[in-house]
């Protein structure tokens, strides 16, 4: 298991909106990828906190839990990422159902 920084690029947690997990790269062999059991937090543009857990993770797609409810999502592949955010370190993105 391990904790993410959540970037979350809408206001809501809704269909469509966007969720960027960044983290720390433990050593140069690792690369870091969301799985089942980890856990993540951070902040909506206007602030507020949020966080969650990732419930489960198979073939780019997940479920994660927000304050009792699920969402289920995709992952994006890097190519079709947003150039407009700047994410530090390793990340993965990920789009709502």
């Amino acid at each position: 298991m391990a904790n993410w920084q959540a970037t979350l690029l809408n206001s809501v947690l809704t269909t469509g909106s966007v969720l960027v997990f960044a983290r720390d790269q433990v050593d140069d062999a690792e690369t870091p990828r969301v799985q089942s059991g980890d856990t993540f937090y951070g902040s909506v543009p206007d602030g507020d906190p949020f966080g969650g857990t990732v419930m489960e993770v198979k073939g780019g797609h997940g479920l994660v839990e927000v304050n009792q409810k699920q969402h289920r999502m995709h992952k994006v592949p890097p190519h079709e990422t947003r150039g407009d955010v700047a994410i530090e370190g390793p990340h993965e993105t990920w789009v709502v159902d």
